[in-house]
C-alpha cells in the first residue's frame, strides 16, 4: 500500500517535472511519507526512478495492448473481422496514441542506462505480448487469417503498426496524407484475412 503510493506519486512527479526536475522530496511529501520511509522501499533516487518507469510503463503498454485487442474479441467471420481491423487502424490514428508511444520512447531511453529498468521493461513486454497472443489465437483457430499465418505473425504485424506508428508530416518522399495512410493499412488488413467461401 505504502510502496504504491510512492510509486503513483512517483508517476505524477516524473510526469509533471521530467528527470531532470525531478525530486525525491517531493516524491515522498506528495505520498505522505518521509524520505527515510521511502527509501526503506527504494534504494536510491535511480531505483526509484527506474520502479517509476517501470510501473508507468507497464500500466501503459497493457492498458494499450488491452485497447488494440479488444475489437478482436469474439470475431467470428471475416467480415468481423475486416470491420474489426478497420477499427484498430482508426483506433491508432487517434492523438492520445501519440503519447502513448512518447512514453514509451523515453522508457527505452531510460533503461538504457539502468538494468533494473531494462529488466522490467523486457518483463512487461513478454506480459503484453502474451496478452495479445491469448487475444489473436482465437482468430487463427477459427481460419479467419491466411494459411500458415500465426497469431504471433499477425500480432506482430499489428503491434509494431498500432504501438509503432509516428506521424510523418511535413514536405519529404515519406509524407503521406492521414487517408492515404489509412487506405493503405486498410489494403494490408484485407491481404492478411482468409477469403470466405465462394
Amino acid at each position: 500500500m505504502t510502496q504504491g503510493r510512492i510509486l503513483a506519486a512517483s508517476i505524477e512527479e516524473l510526469e509533471t517535472q521530467g528527470i531532470t526536475q525531478y525530486r525525491v522530496k517531493r516524491v515522498a511529501a506528495s505520498a505522505n511519507v518521509s524520505v527515510s520511509l521511502l527509501y526503506s522501499y527504494f534504494e536510491d533516487r535511480e531505483g526509484l526512478l527506474a520502479a517509476t518507469i517501470v510501473r508507468r510503463y507497464r500500466d501503459e503498454v497493457l492498458r494499450t495492448a488491452t485497447l488494440f485487442t479488444a475489437p478482436l474479441v469474439g470475431v467470428s467471420t471475416p467480415d468481423a473481422l475486416r470491420a474489426a481491423m478497420r477499427q484498430l487502424i482508426d483506433d491508432a490514428e487517434r492523438p492520445e496514441r501519440y503519447r502513448s508511444r512518447g512514453l514509451r520512447i523515453e522508457s527505452f531511453a531510460f533503461a538504457r542506462h539502468n538494468h533494473t529498468a531494462a529488466e522490467g521493461i523486457a518483463a512487461a513486454q513478454r506480459e503484453a505480448g502474451n496478452y495479445i497472443i491469448g487475444r489473436v489465437q482465437p482468430v487463427v483457430d477459427r481460419g479467419l487469417l491466411l494459411k500458415d499465418m500465426s497469431a504471433a505473425a499477425f500480432a506482430r504485424v499489428w503491434y509494431a503498426l498500432f504501438f509503432g506508428q509516428v506521424a510523418l508530416e511535413g514536405e519529404h518522399p515519406l509524407a503521406a496524407t492521414a487517408e492515404e495512410w489509412r487506405e493503405s493499412l486498410y489494403a494490408i488488413a484485407e491481404a492478411m484475412i482468409t477469403r470466405s467461401p465462394d
